[in-house]
């Protein structure tokens, strides 16, 4: 399992790719190709890394967990990373190469223990990338990091969601977990209208602070944590 805490200092490297909305077998063989280097291609620096397959519209995320920003670098200046990101590359339709700071995690109160991504749970897991101007970015962050934790119990299926910002300033990433895929859609479904007021006012000042954004759902399907 892959902790989640804000208080280790790593660096998260995510690579987000996306492809045809049903290429499955694009899906697979990406898949294909990134599992071995999820085990392999670790290199200084690695300390954990988690394959997520979407569900609905094909795509990949790989997010990677660094001890530094300067080993992640020297990550992607090796050849060998280099030759994977070309063959990504040609199975996608896009690729997008982010690093980010874990900045918050908020979870029920039935989840003991910290929160973990493993491929042994069975998340229903949300990520939404919210792109932004640098200079709003800290107050993107703190619309998304407010403490919910009433309203959070009226959610039922709910499990945790942690918030990442991007080091380069223009984006932030809500990794939320779901224990299926009806309490995703059933939370969706809910009319805003019902929400608290607080909640409602800082969705809606999120939302005018986001420029654009895309989302996917995903199960986690492949986890490795480097030996220390």
């Amino acid at each position: 399992m892959i902790a989640l805490d804000p208080d280790n200092g790593f660096v998260t490297a995510i690579d987000w790719l996306t492809l045809d909305e049903n290429d499955r077998d694009g899906q697979a063989k990406l898949l294909d190709l990134l599992r071995p280097g999820a085990d392999e291609r670790g290199g200084p620096g690695r300390v954990s890394s988690a394959l997520h397959a979407a569900h609905r519209r094909a795509g990949v995320a790989d997010f990677a967990q660094w001890r530094s920003v300067e080993e992640l670098r020297a990550h992607h200046d090796d050849p060998a990373r280099q030759d994977e990101l070309l063959r990504i590359g040609g199975l996608t339709t896009g690729v997008r190469l982010l690093a980010a700071e874990l900045v918050s995690v908020q979870h029920a109160p039935a989840v003991t223990g910290g929160v973990d991504v493993s491929p042994d749970r069975d998340d229903w897991t949300s990520v939404a990338i919210q792109w932004v101007r640098p200079e709003e970015q800290g107050a993107l962050v703190a619309e998304l990091t407010r403490p919910r934790e009433e309203w959070v119990h009226l959610l039922p299926g709910y499990r945790s969601h942690s918030v990442l910002r991007g080091l380069d300033g223009t984006f932030v990433v809500n990794y939320a977990q779901w224990e299926s895929e009806e309490a995703y859609w059933a939370f969706h479904d809910v009319p805003e209208h019902t929400w608290p007021l607080d909640v409602r006012a800082s969705r809606d000042r999120a939302r005018k602070l986001t420029r654009t954004w895309e989302y996917n759902t995903f199960r986690v399907v492949h986890a490795r944590v480097e030996a220390k």
